[in-house]
């Protein structure tokens, strides 16, 4: 029996094709878990494990969305990140040519797939030019160009087990952790880079549907976004509630679908 601390887990499972409408009815987040979306991944699976490198199916998964189907992209905005400096622009160019107009792929120096907190991340953004032809400028985003400070990997990736994890994202959710916190930066800044990338942080207005009365931050950074903006509305949509609200009706929704 799990003790009464646990937070209660969603069931991935239950988020499939036929359920996916059902879901975004009751909550505005989801997580597609590649095996129920994509069946025919199941057949290289096994043999998958059993290489003991990496193949082309690690480099396919990222671009695969299971939404972008019937002639064109359905996913307004997205942000990949890429493990390898040089699979960066091949990424941006797959996504350009598979008509996506937001979006950014992102590789922290370190060779991280995410916005690093430790230090420089190189990103190709891909943008609509004056032509209406999309556009890749390539730039670099630090920890201080979000406003937050800089911490080592170590800090934000200690190798919990999930039961740990999942109350780390508990008390993220919660608003449950100081400010500064590295773990928390480290959310809050990648959370940022979407909120930018969807245009999210171009309105001139600061309320976001939920009683945020706080001032748009203007300043631009590297690439034109307001990536400063994009950390205040992330802090925000915790404090107000409404992270933790949705993520309390996708658990349930979930749970109930696979009832």
């Amino acid at each position: 029996m799990l003790a009464a601390s646990t937070p209660r887990a969603p069931v991935l499972a239950a988020v499939a094709p036929a359920t996916l409408g059902r879901v975004y009815a009751r909550t505005n987040y989801a997580f597609l878990f590649a095996p129920l979306f994509h069946p025919g991944m199941r057949y290289v699976a096994p043999i998958r494990r059993q290489l003991p490198w990496r193949t082309l199916f690690n480099l396919v998964g990222p671009l695969a969305n299971p939404v972008d189907v019937d002639g064109g992209p359905r996913v307004e905005a997205r942000v990949v990140g890429v493990a390898r400096r040089d699979l960066g622009p091949v990424f941006a160019d797959a996504l350009r040519m598979a008509g996506a107009a937001k979006a950014m792929v992102v590789c922290g120096a370190e060779d991280l797939d995410e916005i690093s907190i430790a230090g420089p991340t190189l990103c190709w953004r891909l943008t609509e030019g004056p032509d209406g032809k999309t556009e890749i400028e390539h730039f670099e985003l630090t920890p201080e160009d979000f406003g937050v400070g800089t911490h080592p990997l170590t800090d934000v990736s200690p190798g919990k087990e999930p039961a740990e994890n999942a109350k780390i994202l508990n008390r993220i959710l919660k608003d449950d952790m100081a400010a500064t916190d590295p773990i928390l930066e480290f959310v809050l800044i990648n959370a940022a880079a979407l909120f930018v990338i969807s245009g999210i942080c171009e309105a001139e207005t600061s309320d976001m549907g939920y009683g945020d009365d706080g001032a748009v931050i203007r300043e631009r950074g590297p690439g034109g976004g307001r990536w400063k903006e994009g950390v205040r509305r992330a802090r925000w949509a915790l404090k107000s509630g409404e992270a933790l609200r949705q993520w309390d009706q996708f658990v349930e929704v979930t749970n109930s679908l696979a009832s």
